[in-house]
């Protein structure tokens, strides 16, 4: 495999640590873009090269590290992630989500192009959509979040057509496993509160579904992205849907707690059922899920009971 030389912003956080990690330890030469926020430098393995910004308002010094440092291929993971608070805050999620999103790519246009690989959300489709969704679905999403991931995606397209920027927009399901504390997921936070003996809660019914992701899987995915030459978005999930209330009992059974859920009032802007169709990942990556939802969750609560 060749050395590349890679930027990864939000390499600090849940997933973009991982994939520094796998980066790291496939020879890559690797540059961290994170403010901090909610990342942790100790989440990556070994020495780490970081640029401490943000990447919306801190454009200048965001150019000036891309023309230092010359990427190859830059992934692109920082973002305002919380659903709900981009219905309180839209304002500041569309700074962070669309500004630092074109933000990157003037600046891998600025140094003379590459791949950009995005982290885009399956947040995006119109909660109407026929299940599985594929990308051709219609694209009406219901929060600002999903609206920002939307537009970044439209950019990311637009670069890729205008300029010699070749971007490549990866649709995720709702991804889980270990180190995502910080800006933790349903599944993890449930393995949190009950490890500690404490009921989680649980908007709504609990009968929404959601298609979860294991870390590793996404991790591949990303490798795999960065080696291809398509443009455009693709799905990355398992194609399978998996209750809240059923995310509950397989923690509970992982971790050995007996109680039960605190059911809250259902929050705005959240889908009620999601599973993606993944074929088309199949086809251009090459790509496909290999971790199923209890074997993932074994492993997150094994990874959670180690640092007990």
């Amino acid at each position: 495999m060749s050395k590349e030389k890679i930027i990864v912003t939000g390499g600090c956080g849940f997933i973009g640590s991982a994939l520094v990690d796998r980066l790291l330890a496939d020879g890559h030469d690797v540059l961290v873009i994170d403010n901090l926020c909610t990342g942790r430098k100790e989440n990556v393995d070994g020495e780490l090269q970081l640029a401490r910004l943000d990447v919306w308002s801190d454009q200048k010094k965001m150019q000036k590290v891309f023309e230092k440092f010359r990427p190859d291929v830059v992934f692109h993971l920082a973002a305002q992630k919380d659903v709900h608070n981009s219905m309180l805050h839209p304002m500041k999620d569309a700074q962070v989500n669309v500004i630092g999103s074109l933000n990157i790519l003037e600046a891998m246009r600025a140094i003379g192009g590459g791949r950009v690989v995005f982290a885009s959300s399956a947040a995006v489709y119109d909660p109407d959509a026929r299940l599985p969704i594929q990308e051709t679905a219609p694209t009406r999403p219901i929060s600002p979040y999903g609206i920002a991931k939307r537009a970044a995606e439209m950019y990311m397209w637009n670069f890729s057509t205008h300029y010699p920027v070749a971007a490549i927009s990866l649709r995720f399901a709702n991804a889980y496993g270990p180190r995502s504390s910080g800006m933790p997921n349903v599944a993890d936070v449930f393995i949190e509160k009950m490890l500690k003996g404490e009921s989680p809660y649980v908007y709504g019914s609990g009968e929404q579904s959601r298609d979860f992701i294991y870390i590793d899987d996404m991790v591949e995915a990303f490798v795999r992205a960065m080696k291809v030459a398509w443009c455009g978005e693709v799905n990355i999930a398992t194609n399978t849907e998996t209750t809240i209330n059923r995310l509950f009992d397989l923690v509970a059974q992982a971790t050995g707690y007996e109680g039960r859920p605190d059911y809250q009032e259902a929050r705005e802007g959240e889908i009620f059922q999601s599973r993606l169709d993944t074929s088309l990942a199949q086809e251009v990556l090459g790509w496909k899920p290999t971790t199923s939802i209890e074997d993932g969750i074994q492993r997150t609560v094994s990874w959670y009971k180690e640092r007990q």
